[in-house]
């Protein structure tokens, strides 16, 4: 069992392009339906590879060799009729998402060995799929600000981000091809560009939280990390409340699934000469394979919500962890601790304002983009920091989260200096799910294909 600790400052090299642990999730899966992949080979394959690279990225708050293995003997079995769209992949899980046979600390020592009675929603819904659960991945503590161990596979002086710090780590690093997360401000959009992986924020509730720690229950929602599209969409359709077995695929209506629309936001001073680059590259290659990029006017009121999500997320803040700062107060990080001072000293009518606000910039967005819109703008300021100084700033995904409108990261270059990864964010009217997941898709492919 990996425990949190010190790591070693040497990171191994990405597994050969042929390895299982470099295929898609959704190729995995195939593989095994079909019976050319055996899964206790598969599995061993991981488990290798995490035994290889954990010491040096400690992505894992638990996780244990025999615990997966011993999940082989319970894997759904192939039936007629039957859909097990994941069946063999493993996944990582944020450790915020209970799990029965798994212990969840939150990423705080107040709860080290705790053990949940039953899943969490996603993670039933994970198992029922045929997924394996690799183990719990590091979370800041209650997906908040206080890091745990775990460092930037490409660099591990700078930051993998958070919240979701551990789960990005694992896919970038190929110990699992998907892995949960979850966003209250910015906590699978950043970790996800911060380590060059596809990250994606679906509409708020269209993923059960159920079982899943709260932080701030008018935001918080479960996010999907991955390294392609494919496997992201794969995923978001087994999670998704409602949602039919295999990948959404709406209805091509002729080049993309969406018009674009340019929009920098109005905290885009933060951004640095990194993150501008790869803004403007991203245009300029869609502008080069003949997609037109117009622009989209949104109010004044837009330069709020980032203040606002940190106001709602305070004042919810102090109702959802009542029972750790009453009981267990000694035991809460600084940083907690003082997120839950702020609460406090938050009143109701600043609260209801901030909900308001809120609510406003929604229907705008709503009104704005419609159904066929999709707004492009920064995923983070710039490459990821010193592990010194943060898990990141979430200022390019607080508003986004606090509306509740989906938003996905895609990779996109890399910093000038650092050579560590960039993303671009896209950003879809509230329930636009399907819409962004397959205009993703094209993008992921347009930009691989390079410029024109």
């Amino acid at each position: 069992m990996f425990q949190e600790g010190a790591q070693s400052m040497s990171i191994p090299s990405p597994p050969p392009a042929d390895s299982l642990c470099s295929l898609p999730a959704a190729r995995l899966a195939e593989g095994v339906r079909a019976g050319r992949l055996d899964v206790e080979e598969l599995v061993d394959a991981f488990l290798q590879r995490i035994a290889q690279t954990e010491p040096g990225v400690a992505a894992w708050a638990w996780h244990q060799a025999q615990a997966v293995r011993s999940q082989l003997q319970g894997l759904p079995r192939m039936e007629p009729g039957r859909a097990l769209p994941l069946l063999g992949v493993p996944v990582g899980v944020k450790d915020i998402f209970d799990t029965a046979d798994m212990p969840t600390a939150y990423g705080s020592t107040i709860y080290r060995g705790h053990q949940p009675l039953q899943d969490a929603e996603a993670v039933a819904r994970l198992r029922r799929a045929g997924a394996l659960i690799m183990g719990k991945t590091v979370t800041t503590e209650f997906a908040y600000a206080h890091p745990g161990p775990t460092v930037n596979p490409h660099n591990p002086r700078h930051t993998p981000g958070g919240s979701s710090s551990g789960s990005a780590a694992a896919v970038a690093d190929f110990m699992v091809p998907l892995a949960l997360g979850s966003q209250t401000g910015g906590s699978t959009i950043r970790p996800a560009a911060y380590c060059g992986v596809v990250g994606f924020k679906p509409s708020f509730d269209a993923i059960s939280t159920q079982g899943m720690k709260a932080l701030s229950p008018s935001m918080d929602t479960v996010g999907i990390m991955g390294r392609c599209m494919e496997d992201i969409a794969l995923a978001y359709s087994v999670l998704a409340q409602g949602a039919a077995p295999g990948a959404p695929r709406p209805a091509s209506t002729g080049g993309l699934a969406a018009r674009l629309c340019w929009y920098p936001g109005p905290d885009a001073a933060q951004a640095d000469d990194d993150a501008w680059r790869a803004l403007h590259g991203a245009r300029q290659m869609l502008l080069d394979a003949g997609v037109p990029v117009g622009n989209v006017a949104l109010s004044d009121a837009f330069g709020r919500l980032s203040e606002a999500n940190r106001c709602i997320m305070r004042f919810e803040a102090v109702r959802s962890l009542d029972n750790e700062f009453t009981r267990h107060s000694e035991g809460l990080s600084a940083m907690t601790a003082e997120l839950i001072a702020a609460g406090r000293r938050t009143d109701e009518p600043q609260y209801r304002e901030a909900r308001a606000l809120v609510a406003g910039c929604a229907r705008e967005l709503s009104k704005a983009l419609r159904e066929t819109d999709v707004l492009m703008s920064f995923s983070t300021p710039g490459t990821a920091p010193l592990l010194a100084t943060g898990t990141g700033n979430s200022v390019f995904n607080r508003g986004w989260t606090a509306m509740g409108a989906p938003s996905l990261t895609l990779p996109f270059g890399a910093g000038a200096e650092s050579g560590l990864p960039l993303g671009v964010q896209f950003v879809a009217a509230p329930g636009c799910d399907a819409l962004l997941l397959a205009l993703g898709a094209q993008l992921e492919r347009l930009f691989a294909a390079g410029p024109h």
